[in-house]
């Protein structure tokens, strides 16, 4: 078994004492999960009888998940061998959680009106200045708010305090403008009503904490109409490869009048959900660490590498013989910042897990009403089918189409289908709207959601286009459960994984403690292999989910910028060693 480039020979001699530490630390919850299931599942519904919860109720809250770099005592800096290790992970939990204090204060305390000028040599706080918000508050009262427009007048606002503190002989290098983002964060909490419960939900199945579900927040205030400039789309802002990768795409239908209408799937967060969260797990497991994983989904995971190899040439002062790779990270942000050479991690991705940790404190005391969870079925006709949007309102139940309009219910529920809106006084859809629906655009299934309940009442009617074999179900029960459990055999919960769902928990434990290796890369090929067949032999929407999560692991570790770290983690562990003797 590789063992941590890190730590001395003494390390092999005391197998014992680590094997009880890693036990505590899985006791604890700070090893679990990694790859990609959780060893204590805790369903939101059993927690209360009531209709809603809040974030921070939960065990998946990053303070719980992680708590040693998140919320406990620092260590003991006593006399003796662990003196130098406890002395540099309290350095790093602290400048961590300094780090996170202001993104908390950012993300959740101040508003879009506020602007905080800091001189960063010392981060003495020299002025909090506050945008006229009457000038603001003038729009229609049901109007959204411009933040753009905003953010431009801040923006403005922006070179004239630095101007202002550059005269009074501050070097212009020295003045940081922070600006607060507190109305977009809970803006975004409103647009995630429907969807944040199968967000939870997704995240408990992969192992991953509620850090992953800020993911929208952050990228996009969960806005499912942005577009980066590097072409990234959605509100989690995946990349048109893994959208074609996933079999998410952009097409055309025809309507009863003849225009077509546009169907962009990346809009729909039910569509890219999956994608957007195995994606983070199959990072999480290639970096070793859900933490630098979330930030590698923002700026790459070659980002991610390239600050590891750097921890591990020039962070020398912050080595110990415990050193994993969430130290290399916290390192990154914050001490050894300076050190990173030029990527986008150092003009975009700094800030990100702490923004995530910032959104999440914002909103975490908000009660989840389950009862806005959107409950739909997504669906697909039958090879051959087609029928008209106007004729399919038509034959479902409740369609009242004067007052809740079942057109506008259809837009509402399928965002991915660019149809226009109807004027007040027309009942049914628009000419314009009436899109005719198929079972494929081309090669493309067109998929669709209806209200829950909805197949059964067209079957009634005599409309049986449906196809049962690629209907979806989104309910109570989606994403619920624990795939299996590492238990008594007999509990009744007890799902037995097998020994190679073991073997890639074990080596994604490895790769924690800097296991990038050649030999590691290999059992992670074998296994990927071991993971096919089980997507063949026992299909699931979980298998296909973990096959995915493998697959991107395997990518990214045959790359050029996975060799460079195995050279350098291969060249450190040598280092080690010669230092040991």
């Amino acid at each position: 078994m590789p063992r941590n480039p890190l730590r001395s020979s003494v390390f092999r001699a005391s197998t014992g004492a680590v094997g009880a530490i890693l036990l505590l630390l899985l006791v604890s919850g700070e090893l679990a999960p990694l790859a990609g299931r959780t060893l204590h599942f805790i369903d939101s519904r059993d927690e209360t009888d009531e209709k809603s919860f809040t974030l921070e109720q939960l065990d998946m809250h990053p303070d719980a998940v992680f708590p040693s770099w998140f919320s406990d005592p620092l260590l003991d800096e006593e006399d003796g061998a662990g003196e130098h290790e406890a002395s540099v992970r309290n350095r790093l939990v602290r400048d961590f959680r300094d780090f996170l204090t202001l993104y908390v204060q950012r993300q959740g305390e101040d508003d879009n009106f506020t602007l905080r000028v800091v001189d960063n040599r010392t981060d003495e706080l020299l002025e909090i200045h506050e945008l006229n918000r009457e000038d603001w508050e003038q729009r229609a009262p049901d109007a959204p708010w411009d933040w753009d427009l905003v953010d431009e007048q801040r923006r403005r606002q922006t070179r004239v305090l630095v101007d202002k503190y550059v005269d009074q002989g501050i070097p212009r290098k020295a003045v940081t403008v922070k600006w607060g983002r507190r109305n977009q964060v809970v803006e975004a909490r409103t647009r995630e009503l429907g969807y944040i419960e199968y967000e939870i939900r997704l995240a408990k199945l992969l192992g991953l904490s509620l850090l992953a579900t800020e993911t929208g927040t952050v990228e996009t205030f969960n806005r499912d109409d942005r577009v980066s400039a590097a072409g990234a789309r959605g509100r989690y802002q995946i990349m048109p490869f893994l959208l074609r990768m996933n079999d998410i795409h952009r097409y055309r239908l025809s309507t009863a009048t003849g225009n077509t209408i546009r169907v962009y799937e990346e809009r729909h967060p039910l569509l890219t959900m999956e994608t957007a969260f195995t994606t983070i797990a199959g990072y999480r497991n290639a970096v070793g660490h859900e933490i630098p994983g979330l930030s590698a989904y923002h700026s790459g995971p070659g980002n991610i590498f390239m600050v590891y190899r750097t921890f591990l040439e020039k962070g020398r002062d912050f080595h110990t013989r415990e050193s994993t790779v969430m130290d290399a990270y916290a390192w990154a942000i914050t001490d050894g910042f300076e050190k990173l050479s030029s990527s986008s991690f150092r003009t975009h991705s700094r800030g990100y897990v702490a923004s995530a940790y910032g959104s999440l404190r914002a909103t975490e005391s908000l009660p989840v009403d389950k009862t806005a969870t959107l409950q739909v079925e997504r669906v697909q006709l039958r090879d051959g089918e087609r029928i008209n949007l106007s004729r399919l309102l038509e034959l479902l139940p409740g369609a009242d189409l004067t007052e809740t309009n079942a057109y506008d219910r259809f837009r509402e529920h399928n965002p991915h289908f660019l149809l226009p809106e109807r004027s007040e006084n027309q009942p049914g859809a628009p000419p314009r709207g009436d899109v005719q629906l198929v079972s494929r655009s081309g090669q493309t299934p067109v998929r669709f959601f209806l209200p829950a309940g909805s197949i059964k009442a067209l079957f009634a009617a005599g409309f049986d286009g449906i196809d049962p074999e690629k209907t979806f179900h989104f309910g109570q029960d989606t994403y619920g459960g624990a795939p299996w459990s590492y238990g008594e055999p007999d509990s009744p919960d007890a799902f037995p994984g097998t020994v190679w769902d073991r073997q890639y928990d074990e080596l994604v434990q490895e790769i924690a403690g800097f296991g990038f290796t050649n030999e590691n890369r290999e059992r992670l090929a074998a296994l990927t292999e071991r993971f096919e067949a089980l997507a063949r032999e026992q299909p699931s929407s979980y298998r296909d989910m973990q096959l995915k999560i493998i697959r991107t692991h395997h990518r990214l570790w045959h790359s050029e910028v996975f060799d460079r770290l195995a050279a350098v983690v291969r060249a450190t562990a040598l280092s080690e060693e010669m230092g040991s003797e």
